[in-house]
C-alpha cells in the first residue's frame, strides 16, 4: 500500500533554500564582495562597543575605590538624618594616673590643679611640702556630636562637645565629675571658599594645629594662648594653603590690686568685642598662623571707671620632616592677660589713684616630636612666660611661669594608646618667692 507523505516545514524550507542558490548563482560573487564590506564594518563596530565598555569599566572601578575611600574616611559614628543631615559623634574616654610633688607648700586645694596643671596654682615659699601624692581620675575624657548639612545655600554644620573638668562629688563615695560645654557652635559654608562660624569654640588668635601632642591635659601650658569664647569668626580660603580669618570675639578683663584697695577680680564692663585678624600660611613643609589681638581693658565698679586698648601679638606652627617627626613652636606678647598660661598673670591693676595699667607678657614654646616606630612615639616640650607687671601692682603677682614636659607614647592601634610623661614646671613672683612642682603622670586613652 502505497502512501503519500506530506512536505513538512522543514523540506519546504530546505527546498526553497536550494532553488533560491541556483536563482542567485549569477550574482554571487558580487555578494561575498558585499559580505566582506558589511562584515568589516561589523568588525569595526564591535571592537569600538569593546572600547567603550572597557572605558566604562574603567570609569566604574574609579568610582567604586572614590566612594571606598570616603568611607573609609568617614568617622565610625555616621549616622543619616533626615532631610539630608549627618549625625556624627565620637569622643574619647581617657583615664589619668598622678604622682604630685608641690616641693614649696601645701597641694592647692583646687580640684582643678589636681587634675591638670595650672601654673597660676603652683605653691610659692618656703611652705613645707607635704610630698608625693597620688591622685586618678577620668574628667578629661570628652564626647562631641556633629551635623553636617547640604542646602542650596551652602553646607551648615555643627558641633556640641563635652568634658567632665568642672567638678562635682568627692572621692569618698562616687568620683562624679560634672559635664561642661567645650564647642557649642554651627558654621556655614556658604561658598567653596568661605564660611561664616557662630557660638563658642577655640578664640581665632590660637593655632590649635600648633599644639604639640602631649599626655597632660594641654602640654605646654606656660606658654601657649588657650581659651575658648563665644565669638563670630568669618573664613576666606586665599588658595595654595593660606587663608584670612576675622573675628570679633566675646570680652573679658582680669585686674588685680595696685594698691587702690579695690580687690582684684574679674569684670564684664567691656563696651566692645575682642577684635582677632589672622593670617594661615603654609610653605613647604611649614604651615604658620600670624595672629593680631585688639581688646579694650576696661573696669567700672560705679564709682571708678577705666578703660584702655590693649594689643597683641601670636605666631605659632609647625614644621613638618621627611620621616613623620615634627617641631611645633608658638611666641606671643603684648597685652595677653587671660589669653595666655591659663590667667597667670592679669590684664593689669588699678593704681592707688584709679588708673588702670596694663601688663605686657611674652611668652612661647617649641615642642619636637620623634616617631621610634609606627606605635611609639616620644615629644620633648619646654614653654615658658614672663611678665611686665603693671605699675604699682604687689610684688607679690605672678611674674614667671614655665615648664618642661618629656612624654611617651604607645599606640598599639590609632584608637588605643598609653602614655606617660615627666612634668616640671614652676612659678616665681615679682619679688622672687618661686615654687615648683614635679609630677609623674600616667594615661591611658581610647577613641572611639
Amino acid at each position: 500500500m502505497s502512501t503519500t507523505r506530506k512536505p513538512t516545514f522543514k523540506r519546504t524550507l530546505i527546498a526553497g533554500f536550494c532553488l533560491s542558490a541556483l536563482t542567485l548563482a549569477p550574482g554571487i560573487a558580487y555578494a561575498e564582495s558585499d559580505l566582506e564590506k558589511r562584515v568589516l564594518q561589523m568588525e569595526a563596530q564591535i571592537a569600538e562597543l569593546k572600547a567603550l565598555i572597557a572605558q566604562q569599566n574603567q570609569a566604574t572601578h574609579t568610582k567604586i575605590e572614590e566612594v571606598a575611600a570616603v568611607k573609609k574616611s568617614e568617622p565610625v559614628g555616621n549616622v543619616k538624618l533626615s532631610k539630608g543631615t549627618t549625625l556624627t559623634y565620637g569622643g574619647f574616654v581617657k583615664v589619668n594616673a598622678m604622682l604630685n610633688d608641690y616641693q614649696d607648700g601645701a597641694t592647692p586645694s583646687a580640684s582643678i590643679a589636681q587634675r591638670i596643671l595650672v601654673p597660676s596654682l603652683i605653691p610659692v615659699g618656703d611652705g613645707a611640702s607635704e610630698g608625693a601624692q597620688f591622685d586618678s581620675d577620668v574628667a578629661t575624657s570628652r564626647v562631641y556630636f556633629k551635623t553636617s548639612t547640604d542646602t542650596s545655600v551652602g553646607t551648615l554644620r555643627s558641633n556640641l562637645e563635652l568634658d567632665f573638668l568642672s567638678g562635682g562629688g568627692d572621692e569618698r563615695v562616687s568620683n562624679s565629675t560634672n559635664s561642661r560645654v567645650r564647642h557649642a557652635y554651627f558654621a556655614w559654608d556658604y561658598a567653596d571658599d568661605a564660611s561664616l562660624l557662630v557660638g563658642q569654640s577655640w578664640s581665632t588668635f590660637f593655632n590649635v594645629g600648633a599644639l604639640p601632642e602631649a599626655v597632660e591635659f594641654i602640654g605646654p601650658t606656660s606658654g601657649t594662648i588657650f581659651n575658648r569664647q563665644a565669638q563670630i569668626r568669618w573664613t576666606k580660603k586665599l588658595g595654595g594653603g593660606s587663608s584670612f580669618m576675622l573675628a570679633a570675639e566675646n570680652p573679658s578683663t582680669s585686674l588685680a590690686d595696685a594698691g587702690s584697695g579695690i580687690a582684684g577680680s574679674n569684670f564684664d564692663d567691656n563696651g566692645i568685642p575682642d577684635i582677632v585678624a589672622r593670617y594661615n600660611g603654609k610653605a613647604g613643609a611649614h604651615s604658620y598662623a600670624l595672629s593680631a589681638l585688639g581688646r579694650q581693658i576696661a573696669f567700672d565698679d560705679g564709682i571708678t571707671s577705666e578703660s584702655k586698648s590693649g594689643f597683641a601679638l601670636n605666631f605659632a606652627g609647625k614644621y613638618q620632616f621627611d620621616n613623620g617627626d615634627d617641631i611645633k613652636y608658638s611666641i606671643a606678647t603684648g597685652n595677653l592677660g587671660r589669653y595666655i598660661a591659663l590667667n597667670a598673670f592679669r590684664d593689669g591693676g588699678i593704681d592707688a589713684t584709679g588708673n588702670l595699667d596694663l601688663t605686657t607678657v611674652t611668652g612661647g614654646y617649641v615642642a619636637y616630636r620623634h616617631n621610634w616606630s609606627d606605635k611609639l612615639r616620644s615629644t620633648i616640650q619646654y614653654a615658658y612666660s614672663t611678665a611686665s607687671l603693671a605699675d604699682g601692682l604687689s610684688s607679690a603677682n605672678t611674674e614667671k611661669v614655665s615648664n618642661f614636659n618629656v612624654n611617651l607614647i604607645y599606640a598599639p592601634t590609632p584608637k588605643l594608646t598609653f602614655g606617660g610623661a615627666l612634668i616640671q614646671a614652676s612659678r616665681e613672683l615679682e619679688d622672687g618667692t618661686d615654687g615648683d612642682l614635679t609630677r609623674l603622670q600616667l594615661t591611658a586613652k581610647y577613641g572611639f
